[in-house]
């Protein structure tokens, strides 16, 4: 049975411990999606590949996980949150193993495909467990700390892949995750409750087909928009017509894959819709101010890697604090106010000049992240603190969801307006104006997020 349903557990043991073995798995699945970027130059020597080739070891990863997330939040419903959280830790892990071991590409990117596979179960059941372990006048605190864990691996990943790259091989970057997957999945077992299978459902295997096909396809489709528009028009074609068969197919399954009778629930889908955007906003910045650092800053790599921490470590700060708030005084308010400073970072960020101090840029990253530690938990709570006990397996699916296509919307977006005014041209002025105008793209994101935020 479920921590809801037995009082007594939360009695006897504190839902702190089940959430560290959460935190084991987000933190395992953050780290992975940033630590393999500073090794793709030294596994592409090694292994013989082409630029173009070797960026399939990162998107290989990412697009598994959009694919794969919604079918795997409603497999948290129909085999219990414990059982798929578990079982995604161990996938995770020896897709890691497989990781280590890969004799060359190919084999690799479907190792990354395994590994996308295990940590799309840890993403939608970590919101999901978390709810039902708190109690909602403790939820916030809960969900504000579970931010700061998906900070904490987005902030080790890169200094601690260049430690391990240069002192031993790029094999250990994924070698290493094999103690800790199967330690955090013998924890999970032993301290998350062990809620009970849902009885006269089953998962449904065609649903989950095309909406994997569909959501693949659309990723895809966004990914490839700024470099090769006729690509990106097949595969949204694609998208769509596997979008039409998936809602075909859900009419009539008798346990459909996506329930849609939770969108009729205000809080949740507008929670879905600004959550969206304010990922997109976030991560219009992301690729381009590393850029800006390096060739208009003039800053050595790791001098450029210790100012882009200012982003989780700001995040990782003010999202506990933001969690515990909302407990006090609703989501409403702290959402948009996140929004509203985001929009300020990422402004400030699009004016800024050659002459500017590293310390002025770093405040405006801060800023940044301070903005969405605001918002990320109180939305988050409102989000899953709308749904049934029974669904929050499929909430946390579409939850994770909306932060996946809102980063991979916001990375798009900035790249394809920062072609488009010129920022690519020779010469520090073309590359600051695509940089204001792709930054203030995103500053305008924020503030629509912040409207949707406000009118939920």
């Amino acid at each position: 049975m479920d921590a809801i349903a037995r009082p007594e557990l939360q009695a006897t043991r504190s839902p702190w411990i089940g959430f560290s073995a959460v935190a084991v798995g987000t933190v395992m699945a953050t780290l992975d999606s940033s630590i393999v970027n500073v090794a793709l130059p030294t596994i592409g020597h090694e292994l013989g590949a082409s630029i173009a080739a070797v960026q399939w070891i990162v998107a290989g990863y990412l697009l598994t996980i959009s694919a794969v997330l919604l079918t795997a939040g409603r497999l948290g419903d129909l085999l219990g949150l414990r059982n798929v959280f578990v079982g995604g830790l161990l996938l995770f892990t020896a897709g890691s193993a497989l990781c280590g071991l890969a004799p060359g590409l190919p084999s690799l990117v479907a190792a990354r495909v395994v590994q996308g596979m295990g940590a799309s179960a840890t993403m939608a059941i970590g919101p999901a467990a978390l709810t039902a372990l708190f109690p909602r006048e403790r939820r916030g605190r809960a969900l504000g700390a579970n931010a700061s864990a998906v900070a904490l691996g987005l902030t080790l990943g890169p200094p601690l892949g260049g430690f391990i790259v240069q002192h031993l091989s790029w094999r250990w970057l994924f070698l290493v995750n094999l103690p800790i997957g199967v330690a955090g999945a013998a924890w999970a077992f032993a301290t998350l409750p062990a809620d009970a299978p849902a009885r006269g459902s089953r998962l449904d295997l065609p649903g989950a087909a095309w909406i994997a096909a569909a959501v693949g396809a659309l990723v895809a489709a966004i990914q490839a928009a700024p470099r090769s528009p006729p690509t990106a028009a097949v595969l949204l074609a694609c998208a769509a017509a596997a979008t039409v068969l998936l809602v075909r197919r859900e009419r009539r399954a008798p346990s459909p894959l996506v329930d849609a009778s939770l969108f009729s629930r205000r809080l949740f889908s507008l929670g879905l819709a600004s959550g969206l955007l304010s990922y997109a906003a976030l991560f219009s910045s992301t690729l381009l101010t590393p850029f800006f650092l390096a060739r208009v800053k003039g800053l050595e790599p790791r001098a450029l890697g210790l100012a882009l921490i200012a982003v989780p470590l700001a995040l990782s700060i003010s999202s506990p604090i933001s969690g515990r708030l909302s407990d006090r005084v609703g989501s409403r308010g702290l959402c948009v106010a996140g929004m509203v400073i985001l929009a300020c970072g990422l402004g400030g960020l699009a004016l800024a000049r050659a002459d500017d101090s590293l310390l002025s840029i770093v405040a405006r990253l801060a800023l940044c992240g301070l903005g969405m530690g605001l918002f990320q938990p109180p939305n988050n709570n409102a989000v899953m603190g709308a749904l049934p006990r029974e669904r929050l397996g499929s909430g946390g699916g579409l939850l994770a969801q909306a932060r996946n296509f809102g980063m991979v919307l916001g990375i798009a977006s900035s790249e394809a307006l920062f072609h488009a005014f010129g920022g690519a041209a020779a010469g520090g002025a073309g590359f600051l104006r695509g940089y204001r105008v792709a930054l203030f793209s995103g500053a305008t994101i924020a503030i629509a997020a912040s409207i949707v935020s406000e009118r939920r």
